[in-house]
């Protein structure tokens, strides 16, 4: 089982020899403000613990109407892959850059045009050996993904629920599901705000799906110690196998 911890980039070196110990892998934010700073990418040893990133998202969007904007992004997003490269790492996940509050109407405009911009960054992450995953984040349903999925058949799909019921109007995993998810975020939430809790802490109920995924890429995107996911991971396996028998 492929489980990994999100960190942030600066914490990778401190971490790493910690969670190979655990038998588990990482998924490092690449900071923005940090993207530039050689000794974070150069200095790092040889890792051997699996390992993902997070391409860098805040307020970029490919289809920005201030082409400023949309050609920083497309620049932040090559360059995230080169520095995901010089980690050592496998997979990288990125943002649509969507608005919040689009129309379903309006995601299904934007999503053809999105998949033509992004066409770039896909072809250049396989060149360089990175798996790509498209994470969902404001869409108001799974249907404009899956034309952009449809569109570029070797970008995969990174699902969290939490952001399907806190942002979307579709809070129900199975529609986003069907999309066939390589890549989970978990974490929890109370419902109103994407708080990055622990599992088991607020309403996700991640017990009613994630036993058909556990092949998947599992990442624990929770904010401080995640080790009350950890547990909750166990228990959930341990009931699931215990109900399989």
């Amino acid at each position: 089982m492929d489980v990994r911890v999100c960190l942030h980039l600066r914490d990778l070196k401190a971490m790493a020899r910690r969670l190979e110990n655990l038998g588990l892998g990482a998924e490092a934010y690449l900071d923005p403000g940090l993207l530039y700073e050689d000794e974070l990418f150069w200095n790092i040893p040889p890792l051997s613990l699996p390992l993902s990133v997070h391409l860098p998202f805040w307020n970029l969007d490919l289809l920005s109407p201030d082409p400023e904007v949309a050609g920083l992004t497309l620049r932040r997003l090559l360059f995230g892959l080169e520095r995901a490269v010089e980690l050592g790492a496998d997979r990288a996940v990125l943002h649509s850059g969507i608005p919040a509050g689009r129309t379903p109407e309006e995601a299904l405009e934007r999503a053809p045009v999105f998949a033509e911009a992004l066409r770039p960054v896909v072809r250049r992450a396989r060149a360089l050996g990175v798996a790509l995953f498209l994470e969902n984040t404001h869409e108001p349903d799974p249907a404009s993904l899956k034309v952009v999925l449809e569109a570029l058949p070797e970008l995969g799909f990174c699902f969290d629920s939490s952001h399907a019921q806190v942002f979307s109007r579709t809070p129900l995993p199975e529609p986003w599901l069907a999309l066939a998810p390589d890549h989970l975020h978990l974490n929890d939430h109370d419902g109103a705000y994407d708080r990055h809790w622990n599992l088991g802490w607020g309403i996700g109920h991640h017990e009613d799906w994630l036993g058909g995924f556990l092949e998947a890429t599992l990442v624990l995107e929770v904010r401080g110690d995640p080790t009350p996911s950890l547990r909750w991971l166990e228990g959930f396996l341990d009931q699931t196998l215990t109900e399989a028998l």
